[in-house]
């Protein structure tokens, strides 16, 4: 570790991130934020955590031991904590410790963890947990330790490659909020989401492969690869389409295929444009109605049918107050513990059973409480849920 303070900046920011970077090993980088803030004025035990990655708890990476290991999470989704949860975790830590002051690492909306501290001014607290934020986001690619504490057990092999092809799980763009999330994190590994912002608008897609374990894992990676480079050579959605069908025919494995809805979000004229090939088309949330949007066009799942075959795109224009979701088939098919299936109805009464309409990080946690609250098997298949509210930007 350095000491405390030489890594601070001349100016109002009590940390150069730069310096912090350049300077402390990766795998110290949690005691060496927890140093700098048990320097400022006041403060006499201080702690940091990171948000584990089925998003239920906060687990503690450096810091004073009197503090807890485990803090209980209401509304993490994945390894990162949406606005929305910070409200109820503040209102927890004022019950079960009473006095401390509450930072969030914060970077673009969402929250990787936050730094506990007693006694310590909250403003400096906050500034420092932004820095912070930053630092470990960066330094993660270099030392297992974060995620060693994200980890309350063993994951499987499928499912280690299914974290580390995901993007964050709450983003800002252009025009709304996205938020996604894969059931159940420790294990299963075939599903995937991804998303991005290009200057032709936010990208988004969600795919089930075929199969289970590693062999669904695998076939997953590569799907992503090729959706992922077709959208880094300006390819619209039709020759993204295409280019991972052609991929998946490649493949050495017999009748591999996935099921994808790929899509792009353009901000400015509020129009979502997609295709959906052999997987639950996109869901309309509208003023309470449930709606499925089937589009101008069906296809089979991208590897099977004719290899010449031609993809056509459907567009829809949302309305502020929509909400936008996608679904694998772990969602609607979950088997209940009744012996139902979730379905569409089991979105209708979660929808239901709260008077204001949820925001799209709120959406995504409440639905997959449901799904692990409900289901008669959680690892007969990954759950994968993408949300998107195109009023809330923030």
């Amino acid at each position: 570790l350095r000491p405390p303070g030489e890594l601070a900046s001349a100016g109002p920011v009590p940390l150069d991130v730069a310096d912090v970077l350049n300077k402390v090993p990766p795998h110290l980088l949690g005691d060496q934020i927890v140093s700098e803030a048990q320097r400022l004025a006041g403060a006499t035990s201080v702690a940091a955590y990171l948000v584990d990655i089925d998003g239920t708890a906060l687990l503690r990476l450096a810091g004073a031991e009197e503090f807890p290991d485990r803090i209980p999470l209401a509304l993490g989704v994945g390894p990162e904590l949406p606005r929305e949860g910070l409200l109820a975790l503040r209102a927890h830590l004022a019950e079960d410790l009473p006095g401390s002051v509450i930072a969030p690492m914060m970077l673009r909306g969402r929250a990787i963890g936050v730094l506990l501290a007693v006694g310590a001014p909250e403003q400096p607290l906050l500034e420092l947990a932004r820095q912070a934020g930053i630092a470990l986001s960066v330094a993660n690619s270099y030392t297992d330790v974060f995620d060693d504490t994200r980890r309350r057990k063993e994951t499987s092999a499928a499912a280690e490659i299914q974290q580390n092809l995901l993007p964050p799980r709450v983003a800002r763009i252009s025009g709304g909020v996205l938020a996604g999330n894969v059931l159940p994190g420790y294990d299963i590994g075939g599903d995937w989401f991804d998303y991005i912002e290009n200057r032709d608008g936010a990208w988004m897609g969600i795919a089930d492969s075929k199969g289970h374990g590693t062999t669904a894992s695998a076939i997953g990676a590569v799907a992503l690869g090729a959706f992922r480079a077709k959208r880094r050579i300006g390819a619209d959605l039709v020759e993204t389409a295409a280019g991972i069908d052609a991929t998946m025919r490649d493949l050495d494995v017999p009748a591999a295929f996935v099921n994808v809805v790929i899509a792009r979000w353009h901000g400015p004229s509020s129009m979502f444009t997609w295709i959906t090939a052999g997987h639950q088309p996109p869901i309309l949330i509208r003023g309470g109605e449930v709606l499925e949007l089937e589009g101008d066009s069906k296809h089979e799942a991208l590897g099977l049918g004719a290899p010449d075959r031609a993809f056509r795109s459907s567009v829809r224009r949302l309305d502020p107050d929509d909400l936008l979701l996608l679904v694998s088939d772990g969602v609607l098919e979950r088997k209940l513990k009744g012996g139902s299936r979730f379905g569409l109805d089991g979105i209708r009464s979660l929808l239901a059973a709260h008077a204001a309409p949820p925001s799209a990080p709120l959406l995504v946690r409440r639905l997959s409480d449901a799904i692990m609250e409900s289901s008669e098997d959680l690892l007969e298949d990954d759950a994968t849920i993408v949300a998107f509210s195109p009023s809330a930007v923030d």
